[in-house]
């Protein structure tokens, strides 16, 4: 070529360069920059004439730059005209990176060009767009798995196209089940047809929720209500939450049914109840309160409780305000308080309540129970003054038999006095033998007829005492076989007349006892009279003293006589019972022994019991515990 010819490419070129638009180098065979545009100063940051001359792969990226040159060295053994495109990162006069876009053709053929021309795009603003978008939706994605709702997205035509991983557990439905479709699937027979008529209606503006259930297509678990959110997007689809509401709709049944029951319960129970909080206002007022104070619920719920009770009485005594313990949330604060109310006409009347505080979440209530005592308070002030009336009835009656005991002793001990005299002088009188013999037998039987009269009133007198609670012991040391002895000495006369024989069983280590010897022997005589009374002539009364296994010491009395059944034991231990008219027939007394022994026995800390059965005899058993028996201690303080 001539060199008015390469003058004239030169021209030509370097008129391309100047005149193009775009960024544009021309790079030799192996790489080396021929050519550069002036546009690459505002591009890469460097002058055009730094770039000439060098190896352009010096300015891409370390990890772009065997790609690039594998590019360019395909493209140059290309053929000529061909190109292609490619995207690399070059380093920026600032330290930066751009993204450009290399579309590279193939001129080395040409005389005029004689090399690789590069056009440039730079594509980094694209590139930062693209990659904030994905990270846009990665962070969708990751919201999207993480909220505790379902999530479905949605095209124009309804069609599935994203569900997250909670969708999936509520409907029990594979992911990939879900897309498209199938999400229906999952939707339970009963409602399919309303929900997949309403997912295909236009959802512009705001579609109302809508609540169905999902069904377990397997069958194996239980129906879930949803309740279903639409939010249209702006290319026609859709985004759904679907919130599982099926823990909510049971906890709300059953707070509905336990309310239900609660309320059932207040309605029915026969104390009025009512529950105010901190301010004093009213949040329950059952029927029995209605009926109490005579004004309905409707009249008081959720007002101040100004009138019917004090609020001091359905709080903390003294105001002070009850802390809970860790944990605890119910406190009984008040129990049969004493208090007045008034009903809704005015009238006042007393009521006993319990008062209870329950606390939530800070919020305090008080619970109240009460009680209208009108009735009790009479009944009460009627037992009270039939009390004191019984109390003054029985203070007479003690009184009475103390001056009759007086009254009758007297003449008693007159009539005894004298029919001892008398028998005595009949013994001395000379005379008839036989007359004599019919005085002393008239003589004796005035005495013993006084005798046993004096007895029976000492026994009225002696009862009463101990109902009046004027008993009162002498005690001291007591030596059992010496009270038996005395007891069976005293009723000699008696069990001889009876012929009836009474045998002493004493225990020789019987331990001497502390208790009032003479009511020791009162109870024990009277134990022996009643087995001697209802012996058969001819009968043994055996009685026994020991120290039983127990530590206790028993006295035991047992007859072979009439006996008597066992239901009739507790008749004949009241006082004046007699068990059947017959006996009364046929043995005397008034029915005193048996309860006065009890009771002195009671008086000792013992026990009396009998054991009987009809034609078998009975044994009576006084029992008297350990704490009776001296230690030697008190022995020797006895002694001294």
């Amino acid at each position: 070529m001539q060199d008015g010819e390469h003058r004239a490419t030169a021209l030509a070129v370097g008129a391309l360069f100047r005149d193009c638009r775009e960024v544009v180098a021309l790079l030799s065979a192996d790489g080396r920059v021929l050519r550069i545009s002036d546009a690459v100063a505002d591009l890469l940051g460097h002058p055009s004439d730094r770039l000439t001359g060098a190896s352009f792969d010096g300015h891409i990226h370390p990890e772009d730059v065997e790609e690039a040159r594998r590019r360019f060295q395909r493209r140059a053994a290309a053929p000529a005209g061909s190109s292609g495109r490619a995207v690399f990162r070059f380093r920026h006069a600032d330290g930066g990176w751009r993204w450009l876009e290399v579309t590279t053709r193939n001129e080395l053929a040409d005389p005029a060009i004689g090399g690789l021309v590069l056009t440039f795009r730079d594509i980094s603003d694209h590139i930062a767009l693209s990659e904030r978008l994905r990270a846009s939706e990665a962070r969708y994605r990751t919201l999207a798995e993480a909220v505790p709702v379902g999530i479905l997205q949605a095209d124009a035509d309804g069609q599935v196209l994203f569900a997250n991983a909670r969708l999936a557990g509520i409907t029990g439905l594979e992911p990939d089940r879900l897309l498209g479709g199938g999400w229906l699937d999952a939707v339970h027979p009963d409602d399919r047809a309303r929900v997949a008529a309403d997912w295909r209606l236009d959802a512009a503006g705001d579609p109302p929720p809508t609540d169905f259930r999902f069904h377990d297509p397997d069958g194996a678990g239980a129906d879930r209500r949803v309740l279903c959110q639409r939010m249209p997007l702006e290319d026609g689809g859709t985004i759904a939450t679907i919130t599982d509401v099926s823990e909510y709709v049971y906890t709300a049944n059953a707070l509905r049914l336990s309310e239900a029951r609660n309320k059932a319960i207040l309605d029915t129970a026969a104390d009025a109840i009512l529950t105010i909080d901190e301010a004093g206002v009213m949040h329950s007022f059952n029927r029995a309160a209605e009926a109490m104070f005579g004004v309905s619920a409707g009249d008081l719920l959720w007002r101040p409780l100004d009138r019917l009770i004090p609020l001091a009485d359905l709080r903390e005594e003294g105001g002070v305000r009850l802390e809970f313990a860790p944990g605890q949330t119910t406190a009984l604060i008040a129990r049969d308080r004493g208090a007045e109310a008034e009903r809704a006409d005015g009238t006042r009347f007393p009521v006993e309540l319990s008062v209870s505080a329950s606390e939530v979440e800070g919020r305090r209530l008080y619970t109240a129970i009460l009680r209208d005592v009108t009735e009790r308070r009479r009944a009460e002030a009627e037992l009270l003054a039939a009390k004191a009336a019984a109390e003054a009835a029985d203070r007479a009656k003690s009184i009475f038999i103390a001056a009759m005991s007086h009254e009758l002793r007297t003449p008693l001990n007159a009539v005894i006095g004298f029919s001892q005299l008398l028998e005595a002088q009949a013994g001395r009188t000379v005379g008839d033998a036989q007359r004599t013999y019919q005085m002393r037998d008239c003589v004796g039987a005035i005495r013993q007829a006084g005798e046993q009269l004096l007895a029976i009133i000492d026994d009225i007198i002696d009862m009463a005492r101990v109902d009046a609670g004027g008993l009162s012991l002498t005690e001291g040391p007591v030596d059992l076989p010496a009270v038996a002895e005395r007891a069976v000495a005293n009723l000699h006369f008696h069990a001889t007349r009876r012929s009836v024989t009474v045998e002493v069983m004493a225990d020789g280590e019987l331990p001497p006892m502390r208790g009032d010897e003479r009511r020791l022997v009162q109870a024990l005589g009277n134990l022996l009279s009643n087995a001697i009374k209802f012996s058969h002539p001819g009968d043994v009364v055996t009685l026994t003293a020991a120290l039983a296994a127990d530590g206790w010491v028993a006295l035991s009395v047992r007859d072979r006589g009439v006996g008597m059944r066992t239901e009739d034991i507790a008749k004949a231990m009241a006082p004046f019972a007699q068990i059947d008219q017959s006996a009364t027939r046929h043995h005397e007394g008034v029915g005193l022994g048996l309860p006065l022994a009890l009771r002195l026995v009671q008086a000792h800390g013992g026990m009396l019991t009998l054991d009987s059965a009809p034609g078998q005899g009975c044994t009576a058993t006084i029992r008297l515990p350990p704490s009776r028996i001296m230690t030697i201690e008190e022995m020797l303080v006895t002694m001294s």
